[in-house]
């Protein structure tokens, strides 16, 4: 215990030590690098600011009804998902054997598992403009899987649950005040969840591909955008609302919706780590798990931008807790069935989500199941078929697609591949373990910093779990911690020894690491004085990390919770887009190169990512004539060209960029007539970064 109050406050001093990384300086400036200690200090000095920027400033419209629409139709989804777990717990005989709290959260997974994977499936059917089929499927699924729970609505409650719950009741009298000491950080997540996106990645394909899908009414691969072909199991939900939605920001609606439920699922992962660890440790291994999750930065982060590491490191927990249990011997012979096939469906969500699940949840979480039940294939059968039941549709759409089931993933191992070689090459070289000063990319420095990174190292890891984690190590039940080990070993091994380590690709390891935690804690709580050392470390964490994602301009989270949801699209809308929308007609398409984050732009679009084919490329080898016929069959009426994306894609160390966008090309095609420049052109004037075209009728000069 007294081990642990040293060891923690010497990692603070060393966390509060740590710069954080902070905007480059503007010529004339001076670099700055504060510490989180600094940050921390400045957060609290300055929290009226602070609050004032969730208020926007005072200089932006305030809105907070205008969330009510999404939140009722993300709460319909939620419902709806709810009921869809409960019925098939039912069928897989847990209805009453997880916890209150674990047992809710498992329902919400397990329906939106259920929701995601059907509109997958009818997506890829061609159905995305035929609403009434998908009710008619939806309504069919929902009365397959409640066939047997109203059997159930009236039974008693297990009594070993019964007996467990009143056991706890006292010692969760205290949960009370950690709510309430969490509420403001829970309230900031909700909050943040239901902006509109701005995050990169998140306008270029996480929500623009789905609303593309929308458009042609088609889940596929499509030619212009390769992050299509990855598996979009938590994007479906923003693209289901779409569906149903009318109007023309039906997309940006359903987007919000979706967005609003991946950025809950940090929430989610809080209370699924309190029922784990209440179950499989106790009440403080319950509660310190949850409140450390939710002091992490990082998945405050996830919640705040849109991406879906958040749901990948939710869905890895959900798939190892089922086996956690069986492993610490707490289940019946009855149960293991539908634990196996439970932990298979979260296993396979999770791949459903990102590929690097395979790698980090689907095998781990297999080997440690055969290691739980050592012959019994009947088990182990069900619980693969679970797995492959729930991945199967993206593989086999991306083999029908693309002749690559993990498209854009093993190019070369995979003859058919529509992609030719020197774009699988370039999405090789990109995707690589990084090379350091001396191009080496497994040196002991980089072995050290990798190793670093999770301990702390990484700015957003947040201040509990390291310690406590640590003293989790040496918590008695080795089957539990061995397991939690193992499967952190395998995030990292896959992070650094395989991935382009990226520090948010290791945010699946946050919730096993908290769970880790979780048991340190209760190792700990025993002592009177190990239970005051958490108090203080639990609270001091909670502060600090609302603190930190307060802090925009280094974590660049928009936390301008209160302000109009209209004004916060328009203020992330970039000034070529807006032109774009308030200028072309109805009826006229516009073509871009180097921009792929176009989101935000309404009217149709022919664009490309830096790994496809340029929508330029066509038109290279033309005539004038040619090329205007081209354009006018395409309804093509403008060009935007982001020169400045352009030459950061080609920058040594980049992505790449298809070489047949040139400045010359353009040059031609306006002194050919085909082109003219409007007046919005951003950057230097000679050589501008960002120029847009209109496009000259056939009949012009």
């Amino acid at each position: 215990m007294w081990i642990f109050i040293v060891g923690a406050l010497v990692y603070a001093l060393w966390y509060f030590s740590v710069p954080m990384p902070w905007p480059a300086p503007q010529p004339g400036e001076t670099a700055y690098e504060p510490t989180r200690g600094t940050l921390v200090q400045t957060g609290l000095l300055l929290l009226p600011e602070s609050v004032s920027m969730w208020f926007g400033g005072g200089e932006v419209p305030l809105g907070l009804f205008d969330r009510l629409g999404v939140m009722l139709i993300a709460g319909v989804m939620l419902l709806f998902s709810y009921a869809l777990g409960e019925f098939l717990l039912v069928r897989l005989k847990l209805l009453d054997f997880f916890g209150r709290v674990d047992g809710i959260v498992l329902r919400l997974a397990i329906g939106l598992t259920i929701v995601s994977w059907s509109t997958a499936v009818l997506g890829m059917c061609g159905l995305l403009h035929r609403p009434l089929a998908i009710v008619l499927s939806l309504a069919i699924v929902f009365v397959a899987l409640g066939a047997a729970w109203k059997k159930q609505l009236f039974a008693p409650r297990d009594a070993e649950a019964e007996s467990e719950e009143t056991e706890t009741k006292q010692s969760e009298g205290e949960s009370w005040w950690w709510l309430l000491a969490a509420a403001p950080l829970c309230l900031f997540i909700i909050g943040v969840s239901i902006l509109p996106p701005y995050e990169y990645d998140v306008l270029e394909y996480h929500l623009l591909v789905p609303k593309e899908w929308h458009v042609i009414g088609q889940i596929r691969v499509l030619p212009n955008n390769v992050y299509s072909g990855m598996p979009m199991g938590a994007e479906m939900w923003a693209l289901l609302p779409m569906v149903f939605l009318t109007g023309q920001q039906a997309w940006l609606t359903g987007a919000l919706v979706g967005k609003l439920i991946i950025g809950l699922f940090t929430l989610l992962t809080a209370g699924l780590l309190y029922g784990a660890g209440k179950r499989l440790a106790g009440v403080w291994g319950g509660r310190t798990a949850a409140l450390a999750a939710i002091a992490v930065p990082w998945l405050t982060y996830q919640s705040g931008t849109g991406l879906v590491d958040g749901v990948w490191a939710f869905f890895t927990l959900a798939a190892a807790y089922p086996v956690l249990i069986v492993l610490s011997g707490s289940s019946e012979s009855e149960h293991r069935d539908g634990l196996a096939i439970l932990s298979g469906l979260m296993a396979g969500m999770a791949f459903s989500v990102k590929y690097p699940a395979l790698l980090v949840v689907v095998l781990p979480v297999f080997a440690l199941w055969i290691f739980a039940v050592r012959s019994d294939w009947r088990l182990l059968l069900m619980h693969v078929v679970a797995v492959t039941v729930v991945i199967s549709p993206w593989l086999i759409r991306n083999a029908i697609d693309t002749g690559n089931p993990v498209f854009p993933l093993a190019g070369n191992v995979f003859p058919t591949d529509v992609r030719v070689e020197d774009q699988i090459q370039q999405w090789n070289r990109a995707h690589q373990v990084p090379l350091n000063s001396d191009g080496s990319r497994f040196s002991i420095s980089q072995l050290f910093s990798g190793i670093m990174t999770p301990f702390g190292r990484s700015p957003w890891a947040g201040l509990v779990v390291v310690p406590l984690a640590i003293c989790g190590l040496f918590y008695p039940n080795r089957k539990l911690v061995i397991p939690l080990v193992i499967l952190l070993a395998a995030c990292w091994m896959v992070w650094w020894g395989f991935s382009h380590r990226l520090e948010r690709f290791l945010i699946p390891a946050i919730p096993l690491a908290c769970l880790l935690a979780g048991l340190g804690a209760q190792k700990l709580a025993p002592f009177v004085a190990g239970r005051v050392a958490l108090r203080v470390w639990l609270g001091l964490g909670l502060l600090v990390g609302f603190l930190l994602v307060n802090q925009t301009q280094s974590i660049k989270l928009d936390p301008r919770v209160f302000v109009s949801l209209d004004a916060l699209a328009n203020s992330h809308t970039s000034g070529a887009v807006a032109y774009l929308n308030e200028h072309v007609a109805p009826g006229d398409a516009v073509l871009a190169t180097g921009d792929a984050a176009l989101f935000y732009l309404q009217p149709p679009i022919f664009y490309h990512t830096c790994f496809n084919d340029s929508t330029m490329k066509q038109l290279v080898d033309m005539t004038k004539e040619q090329r205007l016929a081209h354009l006018a069959e395409a309804k093509i009426a403008w060009i935007y060209v982001h020169w400045g994306e352009i030459e950061r894609f080609r920058s040594p160390g980049n992505y790449g960029f298809p070489g047949d966008v040139t400045r010359d090309l353009f040059a031609q095609m306006e002194s050919q007539g085909v082109l003219e420049r409007t007046e919005y052109q951003q950057g230097n004037p000679e050589n501008p970064a960002v120029i847009i075209y209109r496009v000259l009728p056939a009949s012009g000069p």
